[in-house]
């Protein structure tokens, strides 16, 4: 018995590069999106040490310090391009551990049915906040 030899362009050729195009079509709609929250984690990244420093302060001089971190991340939030007017900043700390954490909506939009969709993200950066003593 003979089996006829399918032909290499066939109606799977053609399922398989719609699905990867439909993929690469997402993945260029929702890259701003990460690429927003990869910049907003290092932004949070470059302010850890002041609040590592801030954290060994006693409370009162650490809520100040604590407020021009916030003031600080939000300017540079802007400047970064990340413009959102309801944009939190969320800051941990205690004895053992500290963090960073900002919740932000940001927008993907996708031309063929032209439409925006609001994400929510909230990227968040901790480290450790045990005092060194040298």
């Amino acid at each position: 018995m003979r089996y006829k030899q399918p032909s290499s362009i066939n109606w799977v050729t053609f399922a398989l590069l719609l699905g990867v195009a439909l993929v690469i079509y997402v993945g260029l709609c929702l890259w701003p999106v990460y690429s927003a929250s990869a910049r907003a984690r290092s932004i949070l990244w470059d302010h850890v040490p002041a609040l590592y420093q801030a954290n060994l302060r006693e409370d009162g001089v650490a809520r100040a310090l604590i407020e021009d971190i916030k003031a600080g991340i939000t300017a540079d939030l802007r400047k970064a391009g990340i413009d959102d007017k309801d944009a939190k900043i969320v800051v941990h700390r205690d004895t053992k551990e500290i963090g960073l954490e900002v919740r932000f909506k940001a927008t993907a939009h996708f031309p063929v049915p032209e439409r925006d969709f609001a994400i929510e993200l909230s990227p968040a950066v901790t480290s450790d906040a045990a005092r060194v003593d040298w």
